[in-house]
């Protein structure tokens, strides 16, 4: 069972997702865990609304790019975006056959889905050897609020969830780190903040704190360079703390 996004998210960050902050240290982390590889075929599962299939067409124009979403409204605005490749399907049952792709990634999914282990579990059936499991997930279970709820969310992670779905999988933990880990001290007092009736409004996911801070540039600008060095540092500095956490799995 999957708590897919409502149509009114979708569209709010379909409306943002290509200059916000977040998304965009979210690309340049999606670039740095994939570099060092070729990759012939990459499944982006929970594609939403393609953003991240047409970054990965300008990094690995040669490659072919499949998404699935359980979102029809998703569908269509990946096939807007000239994505062939895409399919309604669930995480938990793939519609590939086996040893197919060189990457599979859960991109803020994994946290949206029931059963987490099924669906690691198929994205190891359908990698070849040596292929990679991509995973950026929400952090730190004690913070969960009505942010979650409203995002759909089923949990948060922490790194031993992480390996926990790795081991049963039998796959190999090549990477797992927390990552806005900077942004950590006024995201967490915001969220415990939240839980009191006259600040509920705090986590909202559509007030002026979260999606709308794209429409003030500077601050937006400034964001994003401080995530995007944070990010950047994930190459020398594995962050004991952060609000979401990443990691990379592979197939021995």
């Amino acid at each position: 069972m999957t708590k897919s996004m409502d149509d009114h998210l979708l569209e709010k960050i379909e409306s943002v997702e290509t200059v916000h902050w977040w998304w965009e240290g979210r690309r340049q982390l999606l670039k740095m865990l994939l570099v060092g590889k070729k990759y012939e075929k990459i499944l982006d599962i929970g594609c939403g609304t393609g953003e991240t299939m047409t970054f990965l067409h300008k990094l690995y124009p040669k490659a072919q790019l499949y998404g699935i979403d359980s979102s029809a409204k998703a569908i269509k605005y990946v096939k807007s975006r000239l994505h062939k490749n895409v399919t309604l399907a669930s995480a938990t049952k793939l519609p590939f056959k086996d040893s197919f792709f060189d990457a599979v990634l859960f991109l803020d999914v994994l946290e949206h889905v029931q059963d987490d282990q099924k669906c690691i579990t198929e994205a190891k059936r359908v990698l070849k050897k040596g292929g990679s499991v991509i995973i950026t997930a929400p952090a730190l279970s004690f913070i969960w609020s009505n942010y979650d709820i409203h995002q759909g969310h089923q949990r948060r992670y922490t790194r031993r969830r992480i390996r926990m779905l790795a081991r049963h999988a039998d796959l190999k933990v090549h990477f797992v780190s927390y990552f806005n880990f900077l942004f950590s001290p006024p995201i967490i007092a915001i969220r415990i903040l939240s839980r009191l009736k006259s600040l509920n409004y705090l986590s909202s996911y559509d007030n002026s704190i979260n999606l709308n801070i794209a429409k003030s540039s500077k601050i937006n600008s400034l964001l994003k360079k401080i995530f995007i060095t944070e990010i950047n540092g994930m190459k020398y500095i594995n962050y004991p703390l952060g609000i979401s956490v990443a990691a990379v799995l592979v197939k021995n």
